[in-house]
């Protein structure tokens, strides 16, 4: 992990400002899932013959509930032919062992939902988990045909993060539905039964109510022990719960969602925002049992290879400050180690030891973490490694104590009196303590063997991301010459240096030319694109050189509409809210750009835009103009968004204040001599 989109942490757990605001070219919740017995995901190796789909009854702890028909209304809003009358989910644990029974039923409306409903897809991890198949009907009419003895289950091994150095072993459980047509009704229950890998709060867990689809009937039922406690997030009051005394020394709880369809979607909501009825349970609001229970593994000393002890000497020797020997060891242990995350069973929890992580030559997110605090304590330097979520690590706040929450593993180091967090699985980074990227991941959990609870990683207005852009345009009777040069710095500056390590020159060129071009038709490059990197600074400098050749003016018409813009700056924002909003809007925060465009020497006086200056909860924007005689202006533009989102009454102004920003960050103009 490390990189978005990995994940090491886990089996089943769940730099750069947004990829398409801010690319290095200065160009312009959870979320919804579909039933896990549904999910389309694409299986390309052979069956696995050994392994199979245990094939069984519905448990008789089980309360079945007649398949509700749902009304005119709701089935107006079905789409994808596929419409769902229930989704059941029911828990309860049998000693240490989880039990989830999970009961879809949906009806087939339209050739559409054949493919989806005729295959069933369940992903288990065969080192703590068993799966079976205990219901599979198809009602046709009055006719019900049980066909949960006849079928054939396959088993598939499906690495699909592979790519991503990610081998987390989960097999998948294929069962093909034969014979099912439109009009059929299918009913299909599996069970799947968990064992502890971790410890802690086991106890605990969460249970979709509201999908992205229609659903006549959603429901959970917790069956829990009446003198364990019982802890519960929040759920809006559409969805019922009621409570029932089973007699046994257990309560069962029932949570209700009925009719539910899904609203309109938002633009601009910010990925950890959950907008849909999603139960959260567990045994404690203590995050210390967890932590606890990882504690033994992550917290004891462990011996390096004697060339990694000599590496470690060599640092205390060659560094003289605790900052300066953290960040040696950070770049130590991102460098010398490649990414592979081996998260099958426990090593999803549980880190390697160094000996192991450096004779292999690689280690994902936990293995890097536990070797770079191992090193730092060596230093003499106070450092837990610690739990976070790459995408969702702004909402853990709204999550109770769980192992399941959380995605990715970083270090929390603390030099001059205060926390540093470091992530040992970054790669291209430079710097030190005053100018290294601040990873922004929201808050974290660091695994001590003292009381735990989630800390905010608190990060600087310009801690994550700054780019500094300066465009000169300078006029001459055979033409237009512009250089452009593009200074990088923190999380940007290994954005660049990635992209100049992995990408030939000629493709930078192109990825340059094209951009230009697309408002310049008939620009050229001079010169290729050249890059000087200082590490220490972690400051990357690219510079880039163009002409216009004056024929290119009249022929393309720019004489007449000539542009100088900063474009891309609002991009994390949608065009516009669809009202009602109901949800907070996304800004993306915080990092900093500016930009300066120096004209020179051209045939027009210009009469500047005027000055503009925007401060609200969201973001800093300012446009500063001079001009002077000669056909010379300079316009400078700096945007700095400072949060990550803001709340709906706060939107629409925000919005506001974006087309303001908009309008400020294109302006043409006729150049043709009076």
């Amino acid at each position: 992990m490390g990189r978005v989109g990995k994940s090491c942490v886990g089996n089943s757990l769940a730099g750069l400002p947004p990829a398409a605001s801010l690319p290095e070219i200065h160009s312009s919740g959870f979320p919804m899932r579909l039933f896990s017995l549904v999910l389309a995901v694409c299986l390309s190796v052979l069956p696995l013959g050994a392994q199979t789909l245990s094939l069984t009854k519905d448990p008789a702890w089980v309360d079945l509930v007649p398949i509700p028909e749902g009304t005119p209304a709701l089935r107006a809003e079905v789409e994808g032919g596929q419409f769902y009358l229930l989704s059941d989910h029911q828990l309860r644990w049998e000693g240490e062992v989880k039990h989830s029974w999970n009961r879809v039923v949906a009806e087939v409306t339209d050739r559409a939902g054949l493919e989806e409903l005729a295959t069933i897809r369940l992903d288990f991890d065969p080192s703590h988990e068993t799966v079976s198949l205990t219901r599979l009907q198809i009602h046709r009419g009055d006719q019900v045909i049980d066909l949960k003895d006849s079928v054939s289950p396959q088993i598939y091994r499906r690495e699909t993060r592979l790519e991503e150095g990610i081998i987390d072993g989960t097999l998948t459980a294929v069962v093909q539905v034969p014979d099912l047509r439109v009009g059929d009704v299918l009913d299909q229950a599996t069970l799947l039964e968990s064992r502890p890998v971790v410890g802690g709060p086991e106890h605990s867990g969460s249970s979709w109510l509201e999908w992205s689809t229609p659903v006549v009937l959603s429901r959970t039922l917790l069956t829990w022990p009446k003198d364990r406690p019982l802890e519960l997030g929040p759920l809006p009051d559409r969805v019922t719960y009621t409570t029932t005394d089973l007699g046994d020394g257990t309560l069962r709880h029932e949570w209700r969602r009925e009719d539910h369809v899904p609203p309109p979607e938002e633009e601009g909501v910010p990925f950890e925002v959950i907008p849909d009825a999603l139960l959260r349970f567990s045994d404690t609001r203590d995050w210390t049992p967890l932590t606890q229970a990882l504690a033994p593994h992550y917290t004891r000393d462990y011996p390096l290879p004697p060339d990694w002890e000599a590496r470690v000497d060599a640092i205390a020797r060659d560094y003289a400050t605790p900052d300066a020997r953290a960040f040696a060891a950070l770049r130590l242990v991102q460098d010398e180690l490649r990414y592979v995350s081996l998260s099958v069973g426990a090593g999803g929890y549980f880190a390697r030891t160094p000996e192991e992580v450096i004779a292999a030559g690689f280690g994902d997110c936990k293995d890097k973490s536990l070797l770079l605090r191992v090193i730092l304590n060596r230093l003499g330097i106070a450092a837990a490694v610690a739990l976070t979520d790459l995408d969702a690590g702004y909402g853990l706040p709204e999550e109770l104590p769980t192992p399941y929450v959380f995605d990715h593993m970083i270090l929390r180091a603390t030099l001059d009196g205060r926390a540093v967090w470091m992530d040992p699985t970054g790669s291209h980074q430079a710097g030190g303590l005053g100018t290294a990227t601040q990873p922004d991941y929201g808050y974290a959990l660091a695994v001590t063997d003292g009381p735990a609870a989630l800390e905010r990683m608190e990060v600087s207005q310009d801690g994550t991301w700054v780019q500094d852009v300066r465009e000169d345009y300078v006029f001459s009777m055979f033409g237009v010459t512009l250089t452009v040069e593009t200074r990088h710095r923190r999380g940007s500056a290994d954005g660049a240096r990635a992209r100049w390590a992995t990408t030939p020159v000629s493709q930078i060129g192109r990825d340059f030319l094209d951009y230009y071009e697309s408002r310049y038709p008939g620009l050229t490059m001079t010169a290729p694109p050249r890059m000087q990197d200082d590490p220490e600074a972690n400051l990357v400098t690219v510079t880039e050189s163009y002409f216009l050749p004056a024929p290119a003016l009249d022929r393309n018409g720019l004489r007449q509409d000539f542009a100088f813009a900063r474009e891309g700056l609002t991009e994390a924002f949608p065009d516009r809210l669809t009202p009602p909003r109901r949800l907070p809007l996304y800004v993306g925060g915080p990092w900093v750009t500016s930009h300066e465009v120096r004209i020179r020497n051209a045939p027009i006086e210009f009469i500047a835009p005027d000055p503009v200056t925007i401060s609200n909860p969201a973001f800093d924007f300012s446009l500063a103009t001079e001009v002077s005689d000669g056909g010379n202006m300079t316009l400078r533009w700096r945007y700095a968004p400072k949060i990550r989102a803001v709340s709906v009454p706060q939107a629409e102004a925000i919005m506001a204040d974006v087309a303001a920003v908009r309008d400020a960050t294109w302006f043409s103009w006729d150049l043709s001599p009076e």
